[in-house]
């Protein structure tokens, strides 16, 4: 439970982690972006919970807006008979994290991004990579590398230039549901019990306001009767909808036609997964 911006008061569930944005340091990595590092950093959780407890073979990260339709037991156990260590998701489109893995390696790695909404993860791989991170952090300390990886980048890429056993998701189920956007529509999970693994899947209004946010509103092309927005939002009449586009309409022409600086000053924005931050400084608003 990320208590940064305070206690969450009682949990009706036992064995649960408490833990803020500072408690990040006894990791002896950074807290960086600062107010946004379990956003660019999801791995930093498991390494802080893997040090609490280190006996278990796997770890299994599951985001809250991530979905499993299959038997978790038999879903590890399937990766432990292969001696795997790391599950995954290959992104379909490169973007700004493989941006902070460059100069943090050498030329010979291969640098790759892969999706960690659903991850599994042997106890040897997650030893490994903390320890990576903490390398990497007195690298980034001293100036030596320029940014800090991204886990999207981070991850697979130690992973596979450093010789550990990795598998998709796909290996273990149907994914055609499972990316970092468009979203799936809580409503429609019975329709998808299919699809072993899903997301992001959110309810009603935190699924349109996604479909909004991360539509190119000032393009006519998205209202086209076969446009993506059309069939993403195409349930709902337009009064319906007029209040949640009328709010985006503004934010986004505000971003087109206010200058650089100005953005900059304005205080970062929650998309609809309330999880994924858009980070003005970043190379591209994703995720």
């Amino acid at each position: 439970m990320d208590e940064t911006n305070g206690p969450v008061g009682e949990i009706p569930y036992e064995r649960v982690i408490r833990a803020t944005e500072i408690d990040m340091a006894e990791l002896d990595v950074p807290i960086e972006p600062a107010g946004n590092i379990f956003w660019y950093n999801v791995d930093y959780p498991l390494y802080y919970f893997f040090q609490r407890h280190l006996s278990y073979d796997y770890y299994l990260m599951c985001e809250h807006d991530a979905v499993l339709n299959v038997d978790v037991d038999a879903f590890v156990r399937e990766a432990h008979a292969d001696s795997v260590d790391y599950v995954g998701l290959p992104c379909k489109e490169i973007g700004w994290p493989v941006q902070t893995g460059e100069g943090a390696y050498p030329d010979s790695f291969v640098l790759h991004q892969w999706l960690n909404c659903l991850s599994l993860h042997s106890n040897r791989s997650v030893a490994f990579l903390l320890e990576r991170r903490q390398i990497l952090a007195r690298r980034f300390a001293s100036r030596e590398i320029p940014t800090w990886p991204n886990n999207e980048v981070f991850v697979p890429t130690e992973m596979f230039n450093n010789g550990f056993n990795v598998r998709t998701l796909a290996d273990f189920g149907g994914v055609e549901q499972y990316t970092w956007w468009p979203p799936t529509l809580e409503d429609d999970l019975a329709k998808l019990r299919h699809q072993a693994f899903i997301h992001p899947v959110l309810e009603e209004r935190k699924y349109i306001v996604s479909c909004l946010r991360f539509s190119d509103l000032l393009n006519y092309r998205n209202y086209a009767r076969d446009g993506q927005l059309r069939r993403l939002l195409g349930r709902w009449s337009m009064l319906h909808l007029m209040p949640f586009f009328l709010k985006e309409f503004a934010r986004q022409t505000l971003r087109r036609v206010a200058p650089t600086f100005l953005l900059k000053t304005l205080p970062a924005t929650r998309n609809a997964g309330n999880f994924r931050q858009l980070i003005l400084r970043l190379p591209s608003a994703r995720s």
